[in-house]
């Protein structure tokens, strides 16, 4: 094989690859059932409850955590992998802009695993969909405690 046509034979090949990778990347985020369009957190619960606020008592909510001001925020997962917060009517400060980009996700279809970087975490944060319609989603979560594995089942509705 000469010098021109392995070349030729190269070039093809990587054009192939990187549509091919293109594709996927742009398939992957069509397929995110949920994305552009603002999701509320509804309810939560910690299955087995375990103290979350430090106040001495096992909860079996997340949204304890939460201050008042921020149970009315919403996120988008926008197509493109941005992240956008609508920081809801309760402000928690006077000059908090109503909408900002708060970081970035990835979808994987296959496995339903939505992960999260958000601007304000060190750590990106990986949930499965359970499910998701128009106007419902529920994600889960599992981690480990001292004591015990614990699953966070959290609804969000569509805002």
């Amino acid at each position: 094989m000469n010098t021109t046509t392995w070349f030729r034979l190269m070039a093809t090949l990587v054009a192939v690859l990187v549509i091919t990778a293109f594709n996927r990347t742009v398939a992957g985020k069509l397929q995110a059932p949920f994305a552009d369009k603002y999701w509320l957190l509804e309810s939560s619960t910690v299955v087995p409850a375990i103290d979350l606020d430090m106040d001495g008592k096992p909860d079996n909510d997340i949204r304890v955590m939460l201050e008042d001001c921020n149970k009315d925020d919403a996120e988008m997962y926008k197509t493109g992998g941005k992240i956008i917060k609508h920081n809801g009517a309760k402000k928690c400060d006077e000059d908090e802009e109503t909408i900002e980009e708060n970081g970035t996700w990835e979808y994987n279809a296959a496995t339903k695993q939505l992960t999260s970087h958000h601007s304000d975490t060190d750590k990106p944060q990986t949930v499965t969909i359970q499910e998701v319609s128009a106007t419902k989603m529920v994600a889960t979560y599992v981690f480990k405690s001292a004591k015990a594995t614990h699953t966070i089942t959290a609804v969000f509705k569509s805002k």
